[in-house]
């Protein structure tokens, strides 16, 4: 070993012993206070929560006011972190969290307010998640009652806004929700699109289930909610691109928007598919121009966001990733990537399954998640797989980009951004 791993190996053992730490906290606090919060500002975001939780010294250093805002100029040029959701069954869901910035890429457990079997993951905003609850597996025939709670979490703050519950139109068949934050008006929002069936409810309560259940019709309606208000509001039906049976969440949040990939009916049975959004501001569905794409004609195709911008990918022959240059602008559309779907070493599973791609790091890379069980870097300068490994990774989960934040949850409602 040389000397300069040496200094290496010691600068990450030094970091992982907590009299160290603790000799680093009492340091920070003998610096002038503009300094020390520079310092701290640049740290990862779990060296902050350990230093407030592990002594009075290192609370007094986090909760100084002037923090939160500095630490998020800072992470808006950071790589983004990770949030997995482990999904592959009821007993074992649980949130878990990757620090991009730290000195490796050790999955943590985290502990959200509330715990439930039935538990979902809906999206992140600004430093925030958004958690779903169902609490009615069995709606009524009237859809009287609600069916899911939402929590809007900082999980490093560990404070949690509540959502209530919504009510059901009809007897419902399944609900899918969004969330996102739109800058112009400076309010967080959830939409729900609930699906159901609108029964013949006259005839279901005099006992003609029969003739009540032939009698009924698939619709879906779109609900949302502005965080900090007290109702949800009905906006009627949603577009007919997403269809009657709405099973699939938004897959992009850009420019205060959310976007779905929807279908589009071009006569008889014909049809192609298409980009949906829900502009936050304006509470309207539109549609986006979409790229010159073989995998969306087939929606062999995933939505995310890369570099602000929005994005679409699939599998055909290749796998292509293209990316919205100017928003709502279709000749802005561009080929970023394309590469054959295999790995070194044999690994190929990208050939059964179109990947999903997560986020683009400050170097160029593209982090890709492969099924619910993998993550995958690319590197587009030696057009080069690498399987990511982690101490710690669920054996299945879904994985969405996070940039931590300082604000609690009550105080981002308020926040300018």
């Amino acid at each position: 070993m040389d000397a300069e791993e040496g200094r290496k190996k010691e600068r990450v053992n030094l970091a992982d012993d907590p009299s160290s730490r603790a000799m680093v906290q009492m340091d920070l606090h003998l610096l002038p206070p503009k300094v020390r919060l520079e310092i701290l500002s640049r740290l990862p975001i779990t060296s902050l929560i350990h230093f407030k939780t592990t002594s009075h010294a290192g609370y007094d250093l986090i909760v100084d006011p002037r923090l939160p805002p500095m630490f998020r100029n800072r992470v808006s040029d950071s790589n983004p972190c990770l949030i997995l959701f482990r999904n592959d069954s009821a007993a074992t869901r649980g949130l878990y969290f990757v620090d991009s910035e730290g000195c490796s890429r050790r999955v943590r457990k985290m502990d959200p307010p509330q715990h439930s079997e039935d538990s979902n993951l809906v999206g992140s905003c600004n430093g925030l998640l958004c958690l779903s609850y169902p609490t009615i597996p069995y709606p009524t025939f009237t859809g009287s009652e609600a069916t899911s709670d939402l929590l809007i979490y900082n999980p490093f703050v560990g404070d949690a806004v509540r959502v209530q519950p919504a009510d059901n139109p009809f007897w419902s068949l399944v609900e899918v929700f969004g969330f996102g934050f739109h800058p112009r008006t400076g309010e967080f929002k959830v939409v729900r699109i609930v699906s159901y069936q609108k029964w013949n409810v006259d005839l279901a309560l005099v006992g003609e289930f029969d003739e009540a259940f032939n009698d009924t019709v698939n619709e879906a309606m779109v609900q949302v909610f502005t965080v900090g208000t007290t109702e949800w509001r009905n906006k009627g039906a949603s577009p007919p691109e997403l269809g009657d049976f709405v099973i699939s969440p938004p897959q992009a949040l850009v420019e205060g928007s959310l976007h779905w990939v929807g279908v589009v009916g071009t006569g008889g049975f014909s049809y192609t598919f298409a980009i949906i959004s829900f502009e936050l501001a304006d509470e309207v569905f539109e549609e986006i121009p979409h790229p010159p794409c073989q995998q969306l004609a087939s929606r062999a195709c995933s939505l995310s966001v890369l570099n602000g911008c929005l994005s679409a990918a699939g599998l055909v022959d290749t796998f292509d990733i293209w990316v919205m240059k100017q928003y709502r602008v279709k000749e802005s559309w561009i080929k970023q990537f394309s590469f054959d779907p295999c790995f070194p070493g044999g690994w190929s599973s990208f050939l059964s399954r179109s990947p999903k791609v997560i986020c683009a790091l400050k170097n160029g890379e593209i982090i890709l998640q492969d099924n619910d069980s993998s993550l995958v870097s690319y590197d587009p300068v030696e057009n080069r797989f690498k399987t990511l490994q982690m101490s710690g990774l669920p054996e299945h989960f879904l994985a969405i980009p996070f940039l931590p934040s300082l604000f609690s949850a009550e105080a981002s409602m308020n926040l300018q951004l």
